[in-house]
């Protein structure tokens, strides 16, 4: 089984902006509007790595049953 790029692009769609997110947070903004906001896109992120996960599955399940 190989692995390609495509597989892994929703955990990089989540790890990536909650490492910026944390970044600007912890060390640039330490204020509670900003953490807010911030919890706010890590969500948001989140449910967009959970749908593009859903759909690399479901499209490769597709393909195979061709």
């Amino acid at each position: 089984m190989t692995y390609t790029l495509k597989q892994f692009m929703p955990l990089i769609t989540f790890v990536v902006p909650s490492i910026i997110i944390s970044i600007i947070l912890f060390v640039l903004l330490p204020t509670e509007w900003y953490m807010i906001v911030g919890f706010a896109v890590l969500v948001i992120m989140a449910s967009f790595s959970y749908y593009m996960g859903i759909k690399g599955v479901l499209k490769e399940q597709d393909t195979e049953t061709k």
